[in-house]
């Protein structure tokens, strides 16, 4: 797919030209997430609600840093509906809005049309099985200016077998794919978390959420640029 013309790639997707952006999504009761049961065409439509972009600013040399790559883990799924909202109503857990910018390493620049595919546990440290139930799963596209954001519950750690003692560290999946560019796979961890010592946890993909109260919702903030590099170009 990264090798394909964009218009290819877009048809491929049913992105059209639309870039999606969401602002201030704690905020909007009516944009809710795509129900748990949703076929395939359902799946694969798009909400386009264009917010403010924000203004272009160049980076400071030397300031992109390309991520860490992680491997997608057994409960990757394709196919998961575009939103902007990964949680249904009534999801427990710690609403978080995760937001930042694409960008590209070798330009130094924003990168609009990036197709961005989260997934994560619930509160029961469970994943939904992709397939039926899209339940904290979601894909997004940056906008013109490389911005994306989110709205999902805050995942935990978890133990893969749960008669076992061994703890993953709280973790977003990701999955970035860009025309011309390499795909990036990865986990994006948190600062706080209590299950370090998860051989797996990377500290330079933490985030450090931030807790905020607006006209009387709780909630987290947190912010994680995406950093991709040119297909078939080595690193400089």
């Amino acid at each position: 797919m990264v090798k394909a013309t964009r218009r290819s790639f877009l048809q491929h997707t049913g992105l059209g030209a639309a870039g999606l952006a969401a602002g201030g999504l704690v905020l909007r009761a009516g944009t809710s997430p795509t129900q748990a049961t949703v076929g395939a065409n359902e799946a694969n439509r798009i909400l386009i609600q264009m917010g403010a972009i924000p203004k272009e600013t160049a980076p400071a040399a030397g300031a992109l840093k390309l991520i860490t790559p992680v491997s997608y883990g057994p409960w990757y799924r394709p196919g998961a509906p575009f939103r902007a909202k990964l949680s249904v109503p009534g999801e427990p857990g710690t609403t978080l809005v995760l937001s930042g910018r694409a960008w590209a390493f070798d330009t130094k620049r924003p990168l609009p049309g990036v197709v961005l595919d989260f997934w994560h546990v619930d509160m029961n440290e469970k994943y939904s099985d992709g397939v039926t139930d899209f339940r904290n799963r979601g894909r997004l596209v940056s906008s013109e200016s490389g911005y994306y954001e989110l709205e999902s519950i805050r995942p935990i750690p978890y133990r893969p077998n749960p008669q076992g003692n061994f703890w993953r560290c709280a973790h977003y999946h990701l999955l970035a794919v860009c025309p011309g560019y390499k795909p990036l796979v990865t986990e994006i961890h948190f600062k706080d978390d209590p299950k370090k010592s998860d051989s797996m946890y990377r500290p330079e993909n933490a985030i450090a959420p931030v807790k905020q109260t607006v006209n009387g919702a709780t909630f987290e903030t947190a912010v994680f640029d995406i950093i991709l590099e040119r297909e078939g170009e080595p690193v400089k």
